[in-house]
Formats: structure tokens, C-alpha cells, sequence
């Protein structure tokens, strides 16, 4: 099994009407003797350009009042196409607690790489910790993950010729994240040309929460008493960028 490289896994986990993003980077997390294992059911209908296989463990801590969710999957491109893009959905339903609604995606767009036909990639989250009882539910309201159902699917794939499959709506949010992304960068160099080093800096220190862009702050983290590092990423991402304007999922 290989894992595509170059990408930025990016994991979204809807709370309600908000979501958390966070970059994997927790690695592999080994199964438990006290978790309970839950087979994913694929519910992204025929003809899909990616299988996803895999399973999600919860363990429900009393002692703690949070249950905690792992997803272990695969996902195989079983199309004919290379992906510059994909997302993926995972829920849990029918149990009683807290349920489960994570999103995770792979962007290539700033790399220039792509998940190729036939290839297998990993996917992973790192533990998700929800809690069980909010402090003045009933302590004999039953919380009970045995009747629970994962299912995963597709939420949106953009080939590297531009062509795209899954929900319409979610194109938009990959544009403006690229969008954001690259807007970012270019200021940035700007800052630079017209500022100096110690202004390039300070800049480089405010949180931004674009996935790519953090990526590259977190490799060159050793090197940051110098900006060499992240000036060549950047200016490596908005070549690689700029060669791919057919990846436009508005156009």
C-alpha cells in the first residue's frame, strides 16, 4: 500500500454548525483491546472514482466522559483518470452519544503530484475525543455505542484534466481555499520585496488556517531564524500553481 506524496491531508470535523481543521500529522495509531470496531459501509453509490475500505474503533472512557473515534480506512483511485484533488466523508448514526462527521481531503494543487490509477493511500485520523453527557444531562440517559453504523463517502474528486465528480457545492470551498491560499503567498512575497527579512518574519507568525501553507511553515520550522526555507516553498507552490490553471473547479 503506498500514500500519494507531496499532499496536504487535511482533517474537518463538523461540530454542529462549525468545523475544526487540522493537518494529520499524528500517525499511525495502533487498535485497543477496549475499543469497539465498526466495518465502513461505502454509501457513494455506483461507479465512484475511489473505493474506500476500513473500519472506525470508539471507546467510550466513563472515567473522562468523552468517547473517542479512529477511522482506519484505504482509499483506491479505481478510475481511469489521475486526482489532483479528493475528499472524503465519515459518519457514524443510530447510537446513542455523540456521533461522528469528519471530512478529509487531499489537495495537490500547490505540488504539482497526483493520486494516480490503481494507487492506495492511507487514510487515518488521529483520535477524536467528543463528549458523552454534557454536565446536567440525566446520568441515567444511556449512552451506548453498540447500535452505531459507519458509512464513508465520496465528497468531491477533481481530475488533473479539470473534470470533477461528487457534490457541486463543495467546488466552490475547494476555489476559495486555493484562492485564499494563493493570495497569501503572494502577499507574503510581497511583504518580503518590499519590507525586508524581520517584516517577512513577524508576517510568517500569524496563524492562518490554510492547510498548505501551514505545511510548509511546519517543514521549515528548523530553519526559522532564516526565511530561505519558506520563501523558495512559496515561490515553488505559485509556480507549480500557475501551471495548473485548468484545475479551477469554478471554471
Amino acid at each position: 500500500m503506498s500514500r500519494p506524496r507531496l499532499a496536504t491531508m487535511v482533517a474537518i470535523l463538523m461540530l454542529g454548525s462549525s468545523s475544526l481543521y487540522a493537518e494529520e500529522t499524528c500517525g499511525d495509531v495502533a487498535d485497543q483491546e477496549d475499543q469497539a470496531r465498526y466495518e465502513l459501509r461505502n454509501v457513494s453509490g455506483h461507479h465512484g472514482p475511489i473505493q474506500i475500505d476500513g473500519y472506525l474503533t470508539i471507546r467510550d472512557a466513563s472515567a473522562t466522559n468523552v468517547r473517542v473515534y479512529w477511522v482506519h480506512a484505504s482509499a483506491k483511485n479505481v478510475s481511469k483518470k489521475k486526482i489532483s484533488y479528493w475528499a472524503l466523508g465519515f459518519e457514524t448514526s443510530r447510537g446513542s452519544g455523540p456521533g461522528l462527521n469528519l471530512i478529509q481531503s487531499n489537495d495537490y494543487f500547490f505540488t504539482g503530484d497526483v493520486f494516480t490509477p490503481g494507487e492506495t493511500a492511507k487514510v487515518q485520523s488521529c483520535p477524536i475525543s467528543l463528549v458523552l453527557r454534557t454536565k446536567n444531562a440525566d446520568p441515567a440517559d444511556a449512552v451506548d455505542s453498540n447500535t452505531q453504523r459507519a458509512s464513508a463517502r465520496i465528497k468531491f474528486v477533481q481530475f488533473s484534466d479539470g473534470s470533477t465528480w461528487g457534490e457541486r457545492e463543495y467546488a466552490a470551498q475547494v476555489h476559495h481555499l486555493r484562492r485564499a491560499t494563493l493570495d497569501k503567498l503572494q502577499s507574503l512575497q510581497q511583504i518580503y520585496s518590499d519590507s525586508g527579512e524581520r517584516a517577512f518574519m513577524d508576517a510568517l507568525e500569524e496563524p492562518t488556517g490554510l492547510p498548505c501553507f501551514e505545511q510548509i511553515k511546519s517543514e521549515c520550522q528548523s530553519q526559522n531564524a532564516d526565511s530561505v526555507c519558506v520563501r523558495n516553498a512559496i515561490q515553488r507552490m505559485l509556480t507549480t500553481a500557475a501551471q495548473q490553471s485548468n484545475l479551477d473547479p469554478n471554471d
